[in-house]
């Protein structure tokens, strides 16, 4: 991707979010959450793909990539008032059809495309549910938005937690209570499988719990790194309830920081 494509399409995220607007040219506090995650998101990727010393075109790519990573959550949210997959739609297969629809592929070209439609549509998947096969420059840049999506997720929800509570989190995912207990079965599921879906999730602390489990998904250790400096697992333990099973999974990953 050359710097001209990258200018032009970071103008057309911007243009693009412009359609969900007001009248006196305000986001749905919900899509505004989005709008700016996704610009933190293409700096977590800048940030990564650097680290990663990746040539200068494919830092390009992956920023842009980082910006449209989510670009399904704006239909996802106008049409059903939730960001809640499970009970919606799969809002990485949506972002790929929006791309589709407003003519990306004929922009981007045989070269970048095909790089750009995977890392929208499977940056939210399950490990398991990513098609075998990709061609390696498409996996790592896969790779690469999952980990910076994640990065700004995790910073993102510690902040709201700390601020409120997260008090807007029932709002984009309505099965979440600000509840800050935590579910046994939550817990016992990451131990075991360190992993946890969306749909497991009934409070807030589950959804730190979830956070947590990411750090055995983070695919680079640039990202680790930049987890580290952000405080990321010193502020979950301040949030997290003081308990055996959650000790134990904070010791764990505290092991893959390096």
């Amino acid at each position: 991707m050359n710097r001209d494509l990258h200018f032009f399409l970071t103008e057309w995220f911007d243009q693009y979010v412009n359609r969900y607007r007001d009248a006196e040219g305000l986001l749905p506090a919900a899509l505004e959450l989005k709008y700016t995650h996704s610009k933190r998101v293409a700096e977590n990727a800048r940030l990564i793909a650097g680290g990663l010393e990746l040539a200068d075109d494919v830092v390009l790519l992956t920023e842009v990539c980082g910006l449209m990573h989510d670009l399904g959550r704006f239909t996802q949210y106008t049409c059903y008032g939730s960001f809640s997959d499970a009970v919606t739609v799969d809002h990485g297969r949506e972002g790929r059809r929006i791309l589709e629809t407003e003519g990306l592929p004929e922009m981007l070209g045989a070269g970048d495309w095909p790089q750009m439609a995977c890392s929208v549509e499977y940056h939210n998947r399950k490990v398991s549910d990513i098609p075998a096969g990709i061609p390696a420059e498409t996996e790592c840049l896969l790779k690469l938005i999952r980990d910076a999506d994640k990065l700004d997720i995790m910073d993102l929800v510690l902040k709201s937690v700390r601020r409120d509570g997260f008090r807007e989190l029932p709002d984009m995912l309505p099965h979440i209570s600000t509840s800050r207990e935590l579910t046994a079965a939550v817990i016992d599921e990451v131990m075991k499988t360190k992993t946890v879906s969306t749909g497991s999730l009934a409070t807030v602390t589950d959804f730190l719990i979830m956070l947590a489990s990411w750090f055995y998904d983070l695919n680079y250790a640039v990202t680790r790194r930049l987890a580290v400096s952000r405080s990321i697992i010193e502020r979950l333990k301040q949030e997290l309830p003081d308990t055996p099973a959650v000790r134990t999974l904070l010791n764990d990953i505290r092991k893959m920081e390096n």
